[in-house]
Formats: C-alpha cells, structure tokens, sequence
C-alpha cells in the first residue's frame, strides 16, 4: 500500500510538471509568503478583514559594522503590511520581525524579508498590482480603495516608472492636439494617425514645448513625416512647417465644420 501511494505522489508531480502548473504546499505558498523564515502563529477573520500574525526569525550572520557575530535579541513591534485579498476580503499581515543584536559592538539590526523592500510597509505583491492596475489606466483613488493602501502609496509607485523614450523613428502621418490637462491648462499630444499609438504628451501646447522635444529627433527622421493632421491652432502650422519640412499639413475635419 506504501509503495502504490508514493508511485501515485510521484506520477500526480509528473502531471503538475507537464501542466505547468505549482504545487501549493502549505497555507504560506496559497496566500503567497514565500519566504521560508516567516511562521504563521494564527489567522483571524473578521467581519470587514482578514488578520494573519506571524514571525520573521532565521539564525543572524556577522555584524556589518566589525564582522562579528550576531546574535538573536527581541522582537519589533509587529508591522502592518497589506497583502492581496483573500476569499474577497481585505488581508492584514502583522508581522513581528526578529531582532539582532552584536555581541561585540552592540549595533542592532532587524530581521529583512524578500516580501516588503527595507523601511517599506507596503508587500512586493501589493506593488506589483499597484503597477498592473496603473497600467490598464485605472482611477488611482479606486487603485487605494481595492488594495487597502493610500493614495499616496499609489502616487509613489507611478513616480517609480521610467520611460525612455524613443527618437530613432516617427509614422509618415501625424496627429497633432491638445487635452484639459488641468484646469485652465492645456497640454499637447501627438500620435500615429493610423494606428492611433502615442507619440508623446507634453505639459503644454507653448511653441517652445513642441520645438524642444520634435528637435530631438534627427533632421533625416522628422523629414521622413509626410502629412501632419491638426486643427486650426495657428501656431501648430506655423512650427510644423519649421520642423517637418517634407510634411503636408491637413486641417481636421471636425473644426473645419
């Protein structure tokens, strides 16, 4: 009976392996707590959230201050860090973090997890939403509300992406205007007329704006623009002629009526 069920275990990992699929072995892999150093004491569920408490403990290394040894001290006061829902619930991880101690020097240090980045409440997988949902454009306030963080953390994650852009290529058909950005403020937006990908959006429609950047790419690349569309802005016209001077410019039909 021993044998058919260990033949059964490692045929049903075969299968796993062939789907592609993981293997969860424990509640800390279902609720995505990776690290192997953090223990769960116990789950409380409430009638608005759920509540895990756990602990952060491993055996210390050497001192980064004179390379001795460290050795196990106390535990911080439990850290609220936000995880991602469960059973459709807000969930809660109080996590209590070890703390070192030299027995040299004395210099503290506490316990580090690869789940929430140093001096960070915030888990990695909380932001790693927080990036999906600013990408497929959701309001930043509805972003706060469905992941139980701040507004403000929301703001911090999208000052984090970088965006280079790229000035080796422009379409042969242009689209030129300009959005409400702010109030009393407009901003300038160009795009590809037939795919309607964006070119960029500048905070501003000023002259000097659109020069600055148009300017950056390579005279032999704006010449290879042919037609630009725009509306009767006159100033648009006057500098698209200045920097696209192989281009045509094609008044949009919607202002022209």
């Amino acid at each position: 009976m021993k044998k058919s069920h260990m033949i059964y275990n490692e045929k049903r990992k075969q299968l796993i392996r062939k789907n592609h699929m993981e293997l969860l072995n424990n509640t800390t892999d279902l609720i995505g707590l990776e690290d192997p150093n953090i223990k769960i004491t116990f789950v409380l569920k409430h009638n608005t959230h759920i509540e895990i408490k756990a602990k952060l403990d491993y055996t210390p290394g050497l001192c980064p201050r004179c390379q001795g040894q460290m050795a196990k001290y106390d535990f911080q006061k439990a850290s609220k860090i936000p995880l991602l829902d469960i059973q459709g619930m807000p969930t809660l991880l109080r996590l209590k973090k070890r703390r070192f101690r030299c027995r040299d020097c004395g210099k503290m240090a506490v316990s580090e997890t690869p789940l929430v980045e140093k001096n960070c409440q915030i888990s990695l997988p909380v932001r790693k939403k927080i990036a999906q949902r600013l990408i497929e454009n959701t309001p930043m306030k509805d972003i706060a509300r469905d992941l139980s963080v701040s507004t403000s953390t929301v703001i911090r994650k999208l000052k984090e992406f970088s965006f280079k852009p790229d000035f080796s290529s422009l379409p042969e058909v242009l689209s030129w205007d300009e959005f409400s950005f702010k109030k009393g403020r407009m901003s300038f937006v160009a795009q590809d007329y037939h795919t309607r990908q964006l070119i960029t959006i500048l905070d501003g429609r000023t002259q000097a704006t659109i020069r600055n950047h148009f300017l950056r790419y390579p005279r032999n690349i704006r010449a290879n623009v042919k037609w630009i569309a725009m509306d009767m802005f006159a100033p648009y016209s006057d500098l698209a002629r200045k920097l696209f001077p192989n281009a045509q410019i094609v008044l949009d039909r919607f202002h022209i009526v």
